[in-house]
Formats: structure tokens, sequence, C-alpha cells
């Protein structure tokens, strides 16, 4: 986090809020170069986001966190039967 800064976004992006939520972001390699994304409106999670992989988003981050608790059969398991709830029974459920 010490090569990490945060900078205020200024009016032009207050403006955007609560329509979105305006950021960007900055990264800059050791030959100086810099990498910018420009501002983004709907970052990835937003509900009005349409270009991220949400849904392999969350599977992935499930499969990390899974792994903490259970073998790769049982969370391969559990993250099908959460995918699927909405055509689960009560009692399977």
């Amino acid at each position: 986090m010490e090569k990490c800064t945060f900078t205020h976004g200024g009016k032009e992006y207050d403006e955007k809020y609560p329509e979105g939520i305006p950021t960007s972001v900055q990264i800059t390699l050791d030959d100086g170069k810099v990498l910018d994304s420009k501002l983004v409106m709907f970052p990835s999670g937003h509900a009005r986001n349409t270009s991220a992989d949400l849904n392999g988003i969350l599977n992935h981050k499930f499969n990390l966190l899974g792994r903490l608790a259970l073998d790769e059969k049982d969370s391969q398991a559990m993250l099908n039967k959460l995918n699927n709830l909405d055509n689960l029974s009560n009692a399977e459920l």
C-alpha cells in the first residue's frame, strides 16, 4: 500500500455520482510508462456494468475463498448449487 496514492477526482467525478461510481486508475511502471483507465462510470460489480464477466468474477472469488473451508470437489458442488438457486426446490435448498 505504500506505493499507492488516492486522489479525489474533483468536480467532474462528483457531478457524475450517484448515476454511477466514477473512478479511474493510473499505474506507473518502473520505466515511467503510465497506464490509465480514464474515467470509468460503472466499474466491475456495478449493476449497470454490462462489460464485466460478473459471474466469472464471483465464481473465481468463491473458488478462492471456498478452498479455505472445503476441498475442491465439495467447493465445486456448492458453487454449482449456488449458481442454480432459482431452479432448486425447498427441500434441495
